[in-house]
């Protein structure tokens, strides 16, 4: 039980710190103002940082739901769904909170695609030994 839950909440920490980097340097690259001007209420995010973000969300989405796998060491897809449930409540927890801010299609995407992503990094992650 403990090694499922460290297991989940270690790739949803290992997604995090993926997201938190990739994002701040897209903000510097893609976004005028920097990491100050994404978090101005307000502000209009270009599109480009918008799908770059998704892209490296993707990413991170892909490393936390293998991680997951590997740390739980057993039942790949449950707890890659698990993961993944824990990401769709907290996208939508985000998609309330910027509702306006943000494209529809972007929090769409994040919303569902993301746990996807995940619970294919879960599987690939679970069965990487039988793979090679």
């Amino acid at each position: 039980m403990i090694q499922s839950l460290l297991a989940v909440l270690g790739g949803f920490a290992a997604m995090a710190v993926v997201v938190m980097i990739t994002a701040a340097i897209a903000a510097q690259l893609l976004v005028p103002g920097g990491m100050r001007a994404t978090a101005a209420p307000g502000t209009p995010l270009p599109q480009a940082y918008l799908v770059t973000n998704l892209g490296c969300s993707a990413l991170a989405a892909f490393i936390g739901g293998a991680l997951t796998a590997r740390i739980a060491g057993h039942d790949p897809l449950i707890h890659g769904g698990a993961l993944a449930m824990l990401m769709a409540l907290m996208s939508t927890a985000s998609a309330r909170q910027y509702r306006g801010l943000q494209p529809r299609w972007y929090q769409l995407t994040l919303m569902t695609l993301m746990p996807l992503i995940a619970l294919l990094g879960a599987w690939l992650g679970g069965n990487w030994r039988s793979l090679s």
